[in-house]
């Protein structure tokens, strides 16, 4: 009879721990796997550590067990907002993304600094069908760990990163380019937009200057208009 209780309780905890992943995870919001942070990995393995406990041991009530949860995954959300509302706190928390390849040039003093090996780099290379860095206009070790590689027969922007991103002027992305904050107030004059505030993407393509603009909804949040 014990021995049946005991079941019976594992598997009400299962049940009820199973609902709270999927609950946790529905609020912390969508993120694939290969997209998350080393914070978000670093509070998942914990989380998952407590699941774990929270079925395993009996002897503790599981909605007191469940409490560090709830606290972590308020944490990741708290964190989360801060970090899309401030980009140098997220730089700190997430990295940034290096280029390793740019027009064909491979970068070795990036590469040492980030343990990234010439065979990764070929192995990326052959994954996406090219046999030479050549072949390459930019190869971006993003901030995830993952690889993005922009051939040169399709590569439509003159630098992979934003001119602009969420209303935030990147001077290091300018000085890359060879322009001037002058410059691309003027640009961005041409387009109708006054302000770098406004603009919620600004890459450099070929063509000219991609700008998608941030404006604000009701709500009084903000969501992106294409210029």
């Amino acid at each position: 009879m014990e021995e049946f209780a005991f079941y019976g309780s594992l598997i009400l905890r299962c049940i009820i721990v199973y609902f709270v992943i999927i609950f946790a995870l529905r609020v912390m919001g969508k993120r694939e796997v290969g997209e998350l942070s080393v914070f978000d990995v670093v509070i998942y393995l914990v989380m998952s550590e407590l699941l774990a406990i929270s079925i395993t041991d009996v002897k503790v009530s599981i909605f007191r067990s469940l409490v560090p949860i709830a606290v972590l995954a308020a944490l990741q959300i708290a964190i989360s907002w801060i970090l899309l509302k401030n980009k140098r706190i997220r730089d700190l928390f997430d990295g940034k993304a290096v280029i390793i390849i740019e027009n064909g040039m491979i970068d070795q003093q990036v590469m040492r600094k980030e343990r990234y090996s010439i065979d990764d780099l070929m192995a990326q290379l052959h994954d996406k069908d090219l046999s030479s860095p050549s072949e390459v206009a930019f190869a971006i070790l993003e901030n995830n760990g993952t690889l993005s590689i922009l051939p040169k027969h399709s590569c439509q922007v003159l630098y992979p990163e934003p001119l602009i991103s969420d209303g935030e002027l990147n001077e290091r992305v300018l000085k890359a380019v060879g322009r001037d904050e002058q410059w691309l107030r003027a640009q961005l004059k041409k387009k109708g937009v006054h302000a770098i505030q406004d603009v919620f993407l600004c890459l450099l393509q070929k063509n000219g200057l991609f700008i998608i603009r941030a404006s604000r909804n009701k709500a009084g949040g903000k969501h992106a208009g294409r210029s």
